[in-house]
């Protein structure tokens, strides 16, 4: 019988792991929960003692991972599992390291949407003057039909707020490391290049995971790029961005404004020179969080442990060398 833990659980997970799949695991063995992030290795290392599988939901310190000897397979609750576990570590130990895609597809489409209409008609200025007490009525809105947004990535995430924002009467090109006429065909889709694309949109998103190649992907050259007017809309991840030019943009009036959900830090600073702009519009790292996609994230979480031990691991992101 498998020994499987989830280490670093948040509160509430007994409803979500409730009933078909909590049965399913433990129908291959013992179940430990155990809440909130360890407070060091150690504490880390009582946690997973014995453990065959694993739940994880932050990071799994490579010092921590390298001093599992029985654990065979890591299900992390998210995408980017990179970021946060040593993937060619894993797999010379002889784990095998599975994540969730997909979960939040829709989600963090929405939230894309959201920042985008409340950049474009300045909704965060204008409630906070009416509730001040001035009624201002002399900002002008940008209308979205018939303006060209931009999609950098064209995943799930980007497939889908390239389907809500045609719904707006937009017109998008995209951007793709994996262009092709049959990619183009099936979505009926438009791939052109970066320049171009920065060139021509009046709205630039952005869909692309974060890799040493994409990292620094919207540097000084490439804001310079984009039209003047132009609104960037960032829910993919902060360092894509150079942010000290994005902010010099924005301060400059290069680029009308800019919708974030991520940032190079996390959480954001107080003192951080984007809380200063009234141009853009700030969530926290929170386009993925509804109940839906929650569910979605844990349904995927648990099948990849019960595929894995079914001899047909799905969702594999590192496997053993």
């Amino acid at each position: 019988m498998k020994i499987i833990v989830y280490p670093d659980a948040s509160e509430g997970i007994e409803e979500i792991l409730a009933g078909r799949r909590r049965e399913s695991l433990e129908k291959l063995g013992e179940l430990k929960i155990f809440y909130d992030a360890p407070l060091d290795h150690q504490e880390f290392l009582r946690r997973v003692d014995g453990a065959n599988a694993l739940l994880v939901g932050w990071a799994l310190p490579a010092e921590v991972m390298a001093q599992t000897p029985t654990l065979e397979i890591l299900s992390f609750t998210g995408i980017g599992a990179s970021n946060f576990i040593d993937l060619p570590a894993a797999a010379a130990q002889g784990i095998t390291v599975c994540n969730c895609p997909g979960y939040a597809d829709n989600t963090v489409a929405e939230h894309t949407l959201a920042l985008l209409l409340a950049a474009a008609r300045h909704v965060p200025q204008l409630d906070a003057e009416l509730r001040n007490g001035r009624w201002n009525q002399s900002l002008d809105g940008m209308e979205l039909r018939g303006k060209q947004l931009g999609i950098i990535g064209f995943g799930g995430i980007g497939r889908r707020v390239f389907e809500l924002a045609r719904a707006f009467g937009m017109i998008v090109k995209v951007w793709t490391r994996n262009p092709s006429e049959a990619r183009a065909r099936e979505h009926n889709v438009e791939f052109v290049s970066l320049d171009k694309l920065l060139q021509t949109s009046d709205v630039v998103s952005l869909h692309i995971a974060l890799t040493d190649d994409t990292k620094g992907l919207i540097n000084p050259g490439r804001i310079k790029q984009m039209k003047p007017g132009a609104l960037l809309i960032n829910t993919a991840r902060g360092e894509i961005v150079d942010e000290a030019a994005l902010v010099d943009a924005l301060k400059e009036r290069h680029l009308k404004a800019a919708g974030l959900d991520v940032y190079q830090l996390d959480p954001l600073p107080v003192e951080h020179p984007l809380l200063k702009l009234d141009n853009v519009v700030l969530s926290p790292h929170v386009a993925y969080n509804t109940p839906e996609a929650s569910d979605a994230i844990y349904e995927i979480a648990v099948e990849n442990i019960v595929k894995y031990y079914e001899g047909t691991p799905i969702n594999v992101v590192a496997s053993p060398c």
